[in-house]
């Protein structure tokens, strides 16, 4: 009886090898956790703003990651219990009561208090506690996932709202420019050099340019809001003009993409070990369908009138009798193969995303020098021949609006560029699970 006690209860006191793997995983959380303690203070972003300050106020402050990192710290006291033997049984029993004094306990032949544990199978309380663990690193790497995400919607949002701005600026700049062709026209009709229609041109001009301007501005108020969201401020919150956002263009190779995706995305590292958990707990399953629980109890009989004396009791589950137990097994054999698909799946997935991605970079950076090296120069040089040409008289006005509004929309398409650029990249980044920008 007592090599029986000390058999079921050493799996209980020794450390299961998968601790160091639980220690780690308390630590990374508790780490994100200090950083974070608390919904921090509403950031000042009246300034101007750059990326890196919106990232760190995201990182604080969305409530998307707060619960994801919360719902972590959770699975993580799942495993604490799911480690821990179940509660111990207290009981009270008063023996041959009579029945014409039911309620008068002292008239007992006999009281008996006792207390009774159940214990698993050795080596079982391990499996849970592993499986438990798993689930509890998988949601870690889908809060690092969550992270990934958010930080590729404030890079997006943030390269929209710079876009914007600049498109802004680029069309109130040409508004400028057509102030001063309406003046060089108006003086040219005055002298005779120039019909009436020269002077009208730029004041219909002026006119459509002041209605893309009031569309610009509900654009740029539903940016800001956007990143407002993100970083979980009041939708009308003051933000300052974005400073200007200057591509990296560095190249990648999709070979080295797809590899890095494989080992770092934290969507994939989750699907690994949930497929980790479900193989812990077929084990567990096939276990428990294989080797009982233990009961061990211990009573002190108090009797009135007699000696006191003690009893013990020992009893086994019979796992063999319902089904219960192979039907359980069966079930988590269908979970391990169902996980082991999910990751098949999200990794065909993954590769998808990354190439994607990497097309749009690829062909975004080719249209950044494409309009660097010709594009813009080209025309721009338009517009001073045209001027040129207008203010001597060897070309229409017509010709000389045609090229201003030719390069406007040049350089509006070139700030879009930028914007998708950094869109796209976003998108790489998460995709691949990973920062690739070099660090100064």
């Amino acid at each position: 009886m007592r090599l029986l006690i000390v058999a079921l209860l050493a799996p209980a006191g020794c450390a299961a090898p998968w601790r160091p793997d639980f220690d780690r995983l308390e630590s990374d959380v508790g780490l994100a956790a200090a950083r974070y303690p608390a919904l921090a203070l509403e950031p000042d972003l009246s300034g101007t703003l750059d990326v890196e300050t919106l990232l760190a106020a995201a990182r604080a402050r969305n409530p998307e990651l707060r619960e994801a990192l919360a719902r972590t710290r959770a699975a993580i006291e799942e495993v604490n219990r799911a480690g821990a033997l179940d509660d111990p049984m207290l009981r009270y029993r008063p023996w041959a009561v009579p029945l014409d004094r039911a309620y008068d306990l002292g008239a007992a032949e006999m009281n008996m208090v006792g207390i009774e544990q159940t214990f698993p199978f050795p080596g079982n309380l391990s499996l849970r506690g592993e499986a438990a663990l798993r689930d509890a690193e998988a949601l870690h790497q889908m809060y690092r996932e969550k992270e990934r995400e958010i930080v590729a919607r404030v890079r997006k949002a943030y390269a929209e709202y710079f876009a914007l701005s600049r498109e802004l600026e680029i069309r109130a700049a040409h508004m400028q420019i057509l102030d001063e062709f309406e003046k060089t026209s108006d003086s040219k009709f005055r002298t005779g050099k120039a019909p009436k229609q020269d002077v009208l041109k730029p004041q219909v001009e002026l006119v459509m340019l002041r209605d893309e301007i009031l569309a610009l501005e509900q654009r740029i108020g539903s940016a800001r809001t956007e990143i407002n969201a993100l970083l979980n401020r009041p939708p009308d919150a003051a933000l300052g003009k974005p400073a200007y956002l200057a591509p990296a263009e560095e190249r990648f190779e999709m070979k080295e993409l797809a590899a890095t995706a494989v080992a770092s995305r934290p969507e994939l590292l989750a699907a690994a070990l949930r497929i980790k958990s479900s193989r812990a707990g077929l084990a567990l399953a096939e276990r428990e369908a294989t080797w009982p629980d233990f009961s061990i109890g211990l009573d002190y009989m108090q009797v009135p009138g007699g000696d006191d004396a003690w009893g013990g009791m020992i009893g086994i589950n019979l796992p063999w009798i319902t089904g219960k137990r192979s039907a359980t097994k069966r079930k988590m054999e269908h979970t391990a193969r169902a996980d082991e698909i999910a990751l098949e799946a999200a990794r065909v997935r993954v590769l998808a995303e990354v190439h994607a991605a990497f097309l749009r970079v690829e062909a975004a950076r080719k249209s950044l020098l494409l309009f660097r090296g010709e594009i813009l120069p080209v025309g721009r040089e338009s517009v001073d021949v045209s001027r040129s040409n207008y203010e001597k008289d060897k070309a229409s006005f017509l010709d000389l609006l045609d090229a201003e509004r030719s390069l406007r929309e040049i350089e509006v398409r070139y700030e879009r560029t930028v914007a998708e650029y950094e869109s796209a990249r976003a998108d790489l980044e998460r995709a691949v699970g990973v920062d690739l920008r070099r660090k100064p």
